[in-house]
């Protein structure tokens, strides 16, 4: 089984977790920590530790708000254990996905796909942009 844990600054985390179970409903097996809960990025990872110490039957994945922060940097430390997974640059669309997910087969392949389809999903739009492509021939259906 997979165990998917938010950690963000503020409440980013709580905030990503209220989103996904709007969209989903009730999730299990998702936790998140924000530093307006838990004080500090050493907090976490204390809790965090003793939850994967104590089990090492289950995989983690860790997504993280950002890459180098403090909440990171602590995090980064869960990697000594095998069965841990840390992701930076956490989105909603990260988060659906990785709830959604099947979860047979090579995680480490599963989640190396879910970065990219997360940098397949960051797209600009602008006025002009938007009026290139109308001239091209594309359809307002594909673009909205």
């Amino acid at each position: 089984m997979q165990n998917l844990i938010l950690a963000s600054h503020g409440s980013l985390a709580e905030g990503m977790l209220s989103a996904a179970n709007m969209i989903v409903g009730d999730i299990e097996g998702v936790d998140a920590y924000g530093l307006d809960t838990y004080h500090s990025p050493q907090d976490i990872y204390q809790l965090l530790k003793k939850k994967i110490a104590e089990d090492n039957t289950h995989e983690y994945i860790i997504l993280c708000d950002i890459y180098g922060g403090s909440v990171h940097n602590q995090l980064m430390h869960l990697c000594v254990y095998p069965n841990v997974f840390l992701l930076t640059g956490m989105t909603l669309s990260i988060v659906l996905e990785l709830i959604l997910a099947n979860e047979t087969g090579d995680i480490e392949e599963k989640l190396l796909q879910v970065i990219q389809n997360a940098k397949d999903n960051m797209l600009l739009f602008t006025y002009q942009r938007v009026h290139h492509a109308i001239d091209k021939g594309i359809e307002d259906e594909k673009l909205w």
